[in-house]
């Protein structure tokens, strides 16, 4: 849990030499500050985190005590805040409280992607913001949240195709579109009487054949390569399956460090999705030689060469990837993306239930299912399907 400590920072003294009080916000083993707006004129007016020598002290602790209360109760609110960094925290704490109204699809959207790491996210982000905007070039600037009618809904999917964009890029659009309105019911922004989407017909996206084999994910394995880049990509591919599929946002962030499970909440669904989606299972045997490979023995954070970054690594696959489907003899579309696409069809395969599967990968699960997908057994269920599932390779 989040530690709220109201400070003054020495370096941050003004020109005219007051000082901005602060909220020092300490999580997850790092600090970030919050401005208070509330002056004092010398270091000495400020001790043990109040307002001292001054005729006015008991009106401004009254004040800074309000502020600090404030903070600590949206902290209470969050979902997840044990898998926020401090950053991420701060910009969510900054932002308008959770219920405010008539607020802007502009600034709800900028909201959002406020909380998704540019850096390690670059595609994500991208679309977002293409999303955003192809939007807000269609229904204006200004357009208030509470505007998005199924009317509108309607004409803006009349003009993308009218615009001659493809079946999956109009789907793209309106998918994300989707996810920043979700976002703003959940924060209680909006309040629709009918659902924007009721009669919203969305062409559907052509689908990709992006699994592969249990024979061709073996060649890959085995393959004998002497690039470096080669074998970097690899190891890549290959965690994500022996991971179950564990996006490459969430393996960079992650600290292996002295532990023998990985437990985690995605990147891509941590502040859009309700109800418990940690992920928890068992490191299977063959991720750790790979993990002990790239593994930074101080952060524990995986470190893969040269490709230290989310964009230095995303940057060397797109490039590269294609050799890769080659060496597994794949003609058909080929990403990272496959790895999680194949753990699943594997184990669906073998017999593997849907829900546990979707456990494995991080996948939402309905909230219309039996109450016994939800039970704190799901690492159990999820150590077996995956070690039935690299059970097949051998």
């Amino acid at each position: 849990m989040a530690n709220f400590t109201l400070v003054l920072v020495p370096a941050k003294i003004m020109k005219n030499g007051c000082h901005n009080i602060r909220i020092a916000v300490t999580h997850n083993s790092e600090t970030r500050y919050i401005v208070t707006g509330i002056l004092v004129d010398t270091v000495n007016e400020f001790k043990n985190g109040k307002v001292v020598k001054r005729p006015d002290k008991d009106a401004l602790n009254l004040k800074l005590k309000k502020i600090l209360n404030m903070y600590e109760e949206r902290a209470e609110q969050i979902q997840y805040i044990d898998v926020l960094s401090c950053s991420q925290l701060v910009h969510i704490l900054k932002g308008p409280a959770i219920g405010e109204k008539h607020r802007t699809f502009s600034d709800i959207a900028d909201e959002y992607l406020s909380q998704i790491d540019e850096d390690e996210r670059v595609k994500s982000y991208k679309l977002y913001r293409l999303a955003i905007n192809k939007y807000l070039s269609y229904a204006g600037d200004n357009s208030l949240m509470e505007q998005v009618t199924p009317l509108r809904i309607n004409n803006y999917i009349m003009s993308l195709q009218k615009s001659k964009l493809s079946p999956t890029t109009i789907n793209i659009y309106i998918t994300l579109l989707k996810v920043i309105i979700n976002y703003a019911k959940k924060m209680r922004y909006v309040n629709f009487e009918v659902d924007p989407f009721i009669t919203a017909k969305v062409p559907s996206a052509k689908k990709r054949d992006t699994s592969i084999t249990i024979e061709q994910l073996k060649r890959i394995r085995d393959a004998k390569l002497d690039s470096h880049n080669m074998l970097v990509i690899r190891d890549i591919f290959m965690l994500t399956y022996y991971l179950a599929g564990m996006n490459l946002v969430d393996m960079l962030d992650y600290n292996f460090k002295n532990t023998v499970e990985v437990k985690y909440v995605r990147k891509k669904t941590r502040n859009t999705k309700e109800g418990d989606a940690v992920v928890n299972f068992t490191i299977p045997d063959e991720a750790k030689p790979i993990i002990a490979r790239y593994m930074d023995k101080k952060s524990g954070k995986l470190v893969f060469g040269r490709y230290s970054s989310y964009e230095s690594c995303y940057n060397v696959l797109a490039r590269k990837i294609k050799r890769l489907a080659e060496v597994g003899s794949i003609e058909h579309y080929f990403t990272l993306y496959s790895a999680r696409k194949s753990f699943v069809q594997h184990g669906f395969n073998l017999g593997i239930p849907l829900s546990t599967l979707e456990y494995c990968i991080g996948q939402s699960m309905k909230e219309d299912r039996p109450i016994f997908n939800y039970v704190s057994i799901m690492k159990e269920h999820a150590d077996k399907a995956i070690r039935k599932i690299l059970d097949n390779l051998l």
